[in-house]
Parts: structure tokens; C-alpha cells; sequence
């Protein structure tokens, strides 16, 4: 429970001074959980940068976004957004249904003024990435003016280097482009475009400064006749052109002593990168080349171009799902090279400790409730094997998940260490089962950490038990942005254990940002209300709350400043001070409260 109210005061003064919003304290929450992906090098993975950005033009946050994936765990509202850097940001609201990779828009918004490269921080439930927008001088977004450097009339392309292989009905790949020299005379956008023989060579960008320089375009399609190709660029270059080589299909042969597996292979378990098949060729005349086997649900090929004669050695990769255990039969090539991989089925293994706690069972990493696990949260568990083959270990409690699946490639006793993901839903021990009828092993998990103090009458009073920080009220749909502390002296007990709570709303419902914030300005533009609320229960069992609220009527409440330090994604920070008083008496008695601090996760 959030927040509990006992007020005496009519219907229309309670709405007046803010009190309208306290049902929502009282609702469960309704924020998505997840996390964004990213690279080792914290680049959101996979990002789109869409738009033009060019100094001083506005943003327009349908053509001007990024598209970014969270992993998401618990559906719910989302709220992803970046920093602001050179006076624009990004920002992507909404609610996500589907646990699973998701797909967000961040709209931008701002004026850009300066160019360059600019990297963001993109924040969704207390994980980070990093997007990189290039913003352009200004004019630079309108037509460069430039021509193609050749050699002479008619124009030939002189300056067009040619990069890559390429053979008949072989797809271009990253390897395949033409480099070629521009005289850039005026700054702004580019469009370069050549063709010919089922090649297409395009490039677009721009030009942010004059002069000769040299542009890699890159190839595209499949080339479909043998020999010298004729690739013409169009307009507003056209005329000026440059060959491209395509070479025939090649003649080689299979070494099949050669061959050579790579990888386990287990029934219902999909190929991977480790999964291969080495082979020795000889080339005797280079060009394309198709290689591909299939059997029992698995294809192993490799197609691409040999550019040199000779003896060389040939990866053919992977893919599907093995169907039939046991040897599964391939052939490569014309000449009927044979060679076999041998598939197991499923393993059959038991947990040490089962049924019971699991033996030796070893957590490792941290635990805190409302965090979310990192690759240092692991399991082990200790497993005995009697048939190799597939597994797949998963158990879930908590809002936590440990898994792992793979092979088990030989018999007996061996660790298998699970991988956490998830976020801890609260504090306390959590209990784990691994397998039908296994073993079971236990999480504890922490309180996030925190200050949350003040002097009430001049006595120190510590709220640290429960403590946390809310920035948005999920009572609406969407959510909207408020502030909220709320902190108790001790564990629950049965009976009211002393609660301090602390509220901020803006009536504009936007959010609440570092500052200063009393009771005074309801009434003003952009005003806000503040509400504090301290519950203790009396010798007789009865309750009391001392107050203190913004309000309209007189008489005026008594003084009280929140100071707000910080907001971040998963922190708050500030100060707090000013006199409550007790609401079940008529605002006779009064407390202080005096060198209040807070420093709270936010959950």
C-alpha cells in the first residue's frame, strides 16, 4: 500500500487541495519490465537512425526518430527515452503486450546547434545504451553540386576502382564495390547511382566539404553475364561509365578423405555457428561456386566465388534442426563424396540432491529486488548423466529465470551453471526447482539500499525499512509523472508500523525535474502540489497523521520544502524540512521536521 488517508475535511476542499489522487496509491503496478539490447561495446543493438538532422532545423519526430528492441519480461506502460545533447532528445511512450523482443520508436525533439557526431544515452527500466546521430552543418541537407573526376571525352570513369570478385548468378556481397572520385563544388546531399549486367552500384549521404574526394558505393545483385560488364552511372552523372569482370561458373574437385566435422549434433537442437563441415577443393578454373548437402533436417552449403587455382579449403556451415539420431548420411557434389554425422537424442540425467536441496548448488552474484540480473548471476547445479544427449534446464520464481540448454557430450557427474535473467519482484529468500520431481535451491534477495531520514521534534528518525522512490503514477493509463517517497522505521509487525510518505504532482501532469518545491504555488501557471504524510500509531492503538498539503483556502497549511537533488531513471536524491500537523485534531499540535535527507532506488 502506498498511501493511506484519514482526513475530516469536506468532499470539495479534499479535491481543491490535491487529495483526489490517493485511490491511486492504492493500485498495483502496471510498468513493463526489461531491458534494452546492446553490443559489448553498449551500442544499442540492433538501431535505426531516422531523418536528416541539420543545425538549426527543428525536429520533426515522424521522419526525425530511432528505433530501438527491449527485451521485455512483464508487459505493461513504457517510458524509453535518451539525454539531451545539442539541444535535441529522443522519447518513445506506449504499452508493450508481448513478453519478448520489442520494438520501440523514440520521437525526437529539439533544435540541433552544432554538427558533428553526437552520442545518446537511451534508458529503459534501469538498463542504458548508446545511439550515435550525425547532425550536419547547416544547408548541408540541400543538393550538393558536384562531378564525377574522369578521363576525358568521352567520359570513362577514370577514377572508378573496381573492388571484389565477382562471378554469374553469385549475389554481391560486402567485398563487391567501385570507388570513385568526386570534385565537390557545393555542400549537401548525394545520390549516386550505376547499373548494368544485374549489378546496381547506389550510395546516398552527403558532402559537408569541398573539394576532390573519393566515395565507396556499394554492389548489389546478382550478375548475370559471363565477361566484360558495361556499368553506366545516371543522371546527373551520366555518360561516364566503368567495366566490371564476371567471371564464369569454376571446375573443382572434392577432396573427400578431407572432410572433417565440426560441432554436436543432438536431436531437436538447432545448428550453430559451431556447427560446420570442412572440405579440401582443387580449383582448376576460378568462379562461382554453389556447395550444399542436406539430410535428416540438416543442410550444410557454402556459395561464393573462388578468385585463385589451386588446393584450397572450403566451410560449409550449418542450419536446421537434426530430426533422426544415430549416423545421418551426406553427399557432396556429382561425384558421390559421402560422409556422415552422428546425431544423439535426448540426455537422461538426474539433479544431485533430487528430490531435496540440490547438492552443491552455488549462487553467485548479487540479489537485490527491483534490479535486474546481469551475466553475474549464475547457478550451478550438479547433474548425473547416463545417456548424452540434449538438455534444457529451466526453472522461474520471483521475476527471476535460470537456464541453460546445450549438449551433454559424455556420462556421469558434471556442473551445469544456469544463466539469470529477469528482474527480483521483492525481498526475501526465493526458492528454485529444477526439473520434474529435481531439486531445489534458494535466493536471497535484498532490500535496495537507501537514506531516508529526518529529525521529527529534534529526534532522528530513519525510514530505511521498504524505503523506495516512484516517478510515475500507474493508476492512469497511460501513467503519468509524479514523485513519491515512501519509508518505515522497521519490518511490519501487525500493527502500524511509523511511515513517512512525500508527494509531488504538476498540475500539467508533466514530470518532476531537480529543484525546489513548497507548498505555495498550486495556484500558479505550471504550479504543482506537494502532500507529506507521517502515520504513527498511539499507546491506545489508534492512529494519527501529522500533515501538511498545498491548498487554496485559507487558512494557509503550514510551511514545508522539498529540495530535489536529482531524478534519474533509477535514483532520487534531496532534502526535506517544515512543520506537519496533526489532522485528527484540528491542526492544534504541530511537529518539526528538520535536516530531512533521502537518496532512494526507485521500484
Amino acid at each position: 500500500m502506498k498511501k493511506q488517508f484519514v482526513y475530516l475535511l469536506a468532499a470539495l476542499i479534499i479535491v481543491i487541495t490535491g487529495c483526489q489522487k490517493e485511490s491511486s496509491f492504492e493500485q498495483p503496478a502496471t510498468l513493463s519490465e526489461g531491458s534494452l539490447q546492446s553490443d559489448i561495446n553498449s551500442d544499442c543493438l540492433p538501431k535505426t537512425v531516422n531523418g536528416v538532422y541539420e543545425v538549426g532545423e527543428d525536429l520533426i519526430g515522424t521522419t526525425n526518430n530511432i528505433t530501438v528492441d527491449i527485451n521485455v519480461t512483464k508487459t505493461g506502460t513504457y517510458d524509453v527515452r535518451t539525454d539531451t545533447i545539442n539541444g535535441i532528445f529522443f522519447r518513445g511512450t506506449g504499452t508493450v503486450t508481448t513478453v519478448g523482443v520489442n520494438t520501440i520508436t523514440l520521437r525526437g525533439s529539439g533544435t540541433p546547434f552544432a554538427a558533428g557526431t553526437f552520442n545518446f544515452m537511451v534508458n529503459y527500466d534501469s538498463t542504458f545504451c548508446d545511439v550515435q546521430v550525425d547532425v550536419l552543418p547547416a544547408g548541408a541537407s540541400s543538393p550538393a553540386t558536384f562531378t564525377l573526376v574522369n578521363g576525358g571525352t568521352p567520359a570513362n570513369c577514370a577514377s572508378a576502382v573496381v573492388g571484389g570478385t565477382y562471378a554469374k548468378d553469385i549475389a554481391a556481397d560486402v567485398s563487391n564495390y567501385v570507388d570513385v572520385t568526386v570534385n565537390v563544388t557545393t555542400i549537401g546531399s548525394y545520390n549516386l547511382n550505376a547499373s548494368g549486367g544485374g549489378l546496381t552500384f547506389t550510395k546516398s549521404g552527403v558532402f559537408t566539404t569541398t573539394g576532390n574526394q573519393t566515395v565507396r558505393i556499394p554492389a548489389s545483385g546478382i550478375p548475370t553475364t559471363i565477361g566484360a560488364n558495361t556499368i553506366t552511372f545516371s543522371q546527373p552523372t551520366g555518360g561516364c561509365t566503368f567495366s566490371v569482370n564476371v567471371a564464369g561458373p569454376s571446375v573443382y574437385s572434392i577432396d573427400c578423405p578431407s572432410v572433417s566435422i565440426n560441432g554436436v549434433y543432438a536431436v531437436g537442437t538447432p545448428l550453430g555457428a559451431t556447427n560446420t563441415v570442412s572440405v579440401q577443393v582443387n580449383v582448376t578454373a576460378i568462379g562461382s561456386y554453389n556447395i550444399s548437402t542436406v539430410a535428416g533436417g540438416m543442410t550444410f552449403s557454402k556459395a561464393g566465388v573462388f578468385s585463385a587455382t589451386g588446393t584450397q579449403t572450403i566451410t560449409l556451415n550449418g542450419s536446421g534442426t537434426p530430426t533422426t539420431a544415430g549416423l545421418n548420411s551426406f553427399t557432396l557434389g556429382t561425384g558421390g563424396c559421402n560422409f556422415n554425422v552422428t546425431v544423439v537424442g535426448p540426455a537422461v540425467y538426474t539433479f544431485s540432491g533430487a528430490p531435496g536441496d540440490c547438492t552443491v548448488a552455488t549462487v553467485a552474484g548479487t540479489y537485490t529486488a527491483g534490479t535486474p540480473l546481469s551475466a553475474s548471476n549464475t547457478v550451478t547445479v550438479q547433474v548425473n548423466v547416463t545417456t548424452v544427449g540434449a538438455y534444457l534446464i529451466s526453472t522461474v520464481a520471483g521475476g527471476m529465470t535460470f537456464s541453460k540448454a546445450g549438449i551433454f557430450s559424455s556420462t556421469g557427474i558434471q556442473n551445469v551453471v544456469l544463466t539469470g535473467s529477469g528482474t527480483p519482484a521483492s525481498s526475501g529468500a526465493v526458492i528454485f526447482t529444477v526439473g520434474t520431481g529435481g531439486c531445489t535451491f534458494t535466493i536471497n534477495v535484498a532490500q535496495p539500499t537507501g537514506t531516508y531520514q529526518c529529525k521529527i521534534d529534534g529526534v532522528l528518525t530513519v525510514f530505511t525499512d521498504r524505503a523506495q522512490a516512484d516517478i510515475t503514477d500507474d493508476f492512469f493509463a497511460p501513467p503519468t509523472p509524479y514523485f513519491y517517497l515512501n519509508g518505515y522505521t522497521g519490518p511490519a509487525t501487525g500493527n502500524t508500523v511509523p511511515q513517512f510518505q512525500i508527494f509531488i504532482t504538476k498540475n500539467d501532469n508533466s514530470a518532476i525535474t531537480a529543484g525546489t518545491y513548497n507548498g505555495n504555488s498550486f495556484a500558479l501557471p505550471n504550479g504543482y502540489r506537494i502532500e507529506i504524510d507521517y502515520t504513527i500509531q498511539n499507546p491506545d492503538l489508534t492512529v494519527t497523521i501529522w500533515n501538511t498539503s498545498s491548498t487554496i483556502l485559507p487558512p494557509s497549511n503550514p510551511p514545508f520544502t522539498i529540495v530535489v537533488s536529482s531524478v534519474t531513471a533509477t535514483r532520487v536524491t534531496g532534502t526535506f524540512s517544515g512543520t506537519l500537523t496533526n489532522t485528527l485534531q484540528g491542526g492544534t499540535l504541530f511537529k518539526q521536521i528538520t535536516e530531512g535527507v533521502f537518496d532512494l532506488p526507485i521500484l
